[in-house]
């Protein structure tokens, strides 16, 4: 078998291993990929693509995914990678911004080693899109490919042209900025297109910056997604926004992060926890409201670091509706609900909707008494795909189409 290294001299996250996914694709190869450095001018969550088997590997990789429908594989040395490539014909992403050449020195004397043979493809560029390139004659896909308006990456059409928003647009905001949304981490904006596709919706997203978003900034929209991600310098702003929402009815959704800002927010709101938040955000708050899940009080212990495919008991209605009574999520969490503050959740009304196999991790949360006010403490937007969105991320769509009282609405 073979090797096909697709040299892409690019440091952006969002587009780390995307052509080698599309040359995986062509040839049917599995894609295997060395060790990346991001620099932090890369963004916080440059490495936060949760990979099926239990690692963080870099965000790009959601492409092969996407594409393939195939598990990405954890990080590999050289030696497994030439070691594999003995079997299987495997294609290896490499970006020199963001990978030591002596890595690539390492393979490619493994290589020679194992007698395993090497084709190099170059990435080539053009106004905003990509193709690949052989060094030989070898058989090299043709198409270019692009990011479509909600940066997925997809088969370029020469007449592809953006367009224009009609004035019933599902005006959704999205906490985040549109650089980490769209370069660093695409997964949220690829899930949110993908479930607006399935319904028929036209999406108009807004940006909502976290560090400096305010309740004038929710004027107009439709629904609120609140993303995941690792930087904790985004919690104050998801917070106030989560409070907004929770008091207006503006339909909410939340991920992983999102979740925990969501039960926050509600916290806050009642009697003798107004001054909790996130341990991991604040490590002093009188009262936290997610704290280290290894110190859960269990005779057996839980990680601490709950990471890759989980396995989720579904005991709400609504979610069992959407769901199903188990389901599986990909998560990336070493905090959880704290399990003091159960009861006055409860006693407030707010649906523990899911739970992990032991009951002591809340998986999602609901507020009943909303229209739509639903997080999850794992990525749901990791589970999805053209033409099969994920039932959570839809049904928030659906809400928030019948919040405006667009057509199409049940």
């Amino acid at each position: 078998m073979s090797i096909t290294l697709v040299v892409h001299p690019t440091s952006q996250p969002a587009l780390h291993g995307a052509m080698a996914a599309v040359a995986a694709l062509h040839s049917g190869a599995q894609l295997q990929h060395l060790p990346a450095r991001f620099p932090p001018a890369c963004g916080a969550d440059a490495v936060q693509h949760v990979a099926a088997a239990g690692m963080l590997v870099p965000s790009g990789l959601l492409w092969y995914e996407r594409l393939t429908g195939q598990p990405v594989a954890p990080t590999a040395s050289a030696k497994a990678i030439v070691t594999a490539a003995r079997d299987h014909a495997i294609v290896v992403p490499w970006h020199p911004p963001v990978q030591a050449a002596e890595q690539l020195d390492a393979l490619l004397a493994e290589a020679r080693t194992q007698a395993v043979p090497v084709r190099l493809w170059h990435v080539e560029e053009y106004e905003g899109r990509w193709r690949l390139r052989a060094t030989d004659d070898g058989d090299c896909p043709a198409d270019w490919w692009q990011r479509d308006a909600a940066g997925r990456l997809v088969r370029h059409q020469p007449s592809d042209v953006p367009p224009d928003v009609p004035g019933d647009a599902l005006r959704i905001g999205l906490v985040g900025t549109e650089h980490d949304q769209r370069q660093v981490y695409p997964a949220t904006l690829a899930c949110l297109a993908d479930a607006a596709d399935a319904l028929g919706i036209v999406l108009e997203l807004r940006f909502l910056a976290p560090r400096s978003v305010g309740p004038a900034d929710l004027r107009g929209l439709h629904g609120v997604v609140l993303p995941g991600g690792s930087d904790m310098g985004n919690v104050p702003g998801q917070l106030l926004v989560a409070q907004q929402t929770l008091a207006s009815g503006l339909p909410t959704l939340g991920l992983c992060l999102g979740m925990q800002s969501m039960a926050t927010a509600v916290l806050r709101g009642l009697p003798g926890t107004g001054a909790c938040n996130l341990a991991e955000a604040d490590p002093h708050a009188p009262i936290k409201s997610f704290v280290p899940l290894e110190s859960f009080n269990t005779p057996h212990g839980l990680p601490a670091f709950r990471v890759g495919d989980q396995r989720v008991s579904v005991a709400d209605p609504q979610f069992a509706a959407w769901l199903g009574s188990e389901t599986q999520v990909r998560c990336n969490h070493r905090f959880g609900l704290n399990p003091a503050l159960l009861p006055l959740l409860r006693e407030h009304g707010v649906s523990i909707a899911a739970t992990d196999a032991s009951g002591l991790i809340v998986d999602a949360i609901r507020q009943p008494a909303h229209p739509f006010y639903c997080g999850m403490q794992g990525h749901p937007e990791l589970s999805s795909a053209a033409g099969a969105p994920h039932p959570l991320v839809a049904a928030f769509l659906q809400a928030a189409r019948q919040h405006a009282g667009i057509a199409g609405a049940p």
